[in-house]
């Protein structure tokens, strides 16, 4: 398995997301979405914002976070879980936060999501239970991509989700937009002989 730590650190490629990373020693920060709106949904988003509530989850927007696994290689069926911490301006019985996985090319391919039931406004740890999911091959420039939604059982105005994420692109905070991949095994190298002794990768 392989642990990500979330940033409030844009990203140098996808800009609009920011950073994960796979070390701790970051300081802890806090990013707050604003919401409008009476519907029943919102991004919680890594980059302080202002947005409207939707009817359902979307595709993906780029607002989350990225992270460039080690190299090419793939993530073998398995579990994948988190532990994020998160507070909330207004609380109703039955919200959930959604997670979503995709590899991005460019465009978004999906991995998978996991899902935990929201239980306080007050700043919480929430686990994500592990979740089989399906196995899937990188590229040496593929990013990881991950996304949050709230599901809010009566409406999300006034929700203002606040997440708990490092200051720190390559140092992250435990237990703070904090993932847990399958296995990660890297593709390797095919390695060729040039008939006088060198060997090439």
């Amino acid at each position: 398995m392989t642990i990500y730590y979330g940033s409030n650190v844009a990203n140098g490629t996808l800009s609009t997301a920011c950073t994960a990373s796979s070390t701790t020693g970051g300081v802890e920060a806090s990013v707050t979405t604003t919401v409008s709106g009476g519907n029943h949904v919102c991004e919680i988003q890594s980059q302080a914002a202002s947005i409207a509530s939707v009817t359902a989850i979307p595709s993906p927007t780029g607002k989350g976070w990225v992270t460039t696994p080690p190299g090419a290689g793939s993530f073998a069926t398995g579990n994948w879980s988190a532990s994020c911490t998160f507070q909330f301006g207004s609380f109703n019985s039955g919200n959930t936060v959604t997670l979503r996985f995709f590899q991005y090319t460019g465009s978004y391919i999906s991995i998978g999501q996991i899902v935990a039931t929201i239980t306080t406004t007050a700043k919480t740890t929430y686990s994500f239970a592990a979740t089989s999911l399906s196995g899937v091959t990188f590229g040496s420039t593929d990013l990881l991509y991950i996304d949050a939604w709230l599901t809010d059982s009566s409406g999300t105005g006034g929700d203002n989700p606040i997440v708990f994420v490092s200051n720190s692109a390559t140092q992250g905070v435990a237990n703070d937009m904090q993932i847990t991949t399958s296995t990660f095994t890297g593709g390797g190298h095919l390695l060729i002989c040039d008939g006088y002794g060198g060997v090439f990768s």
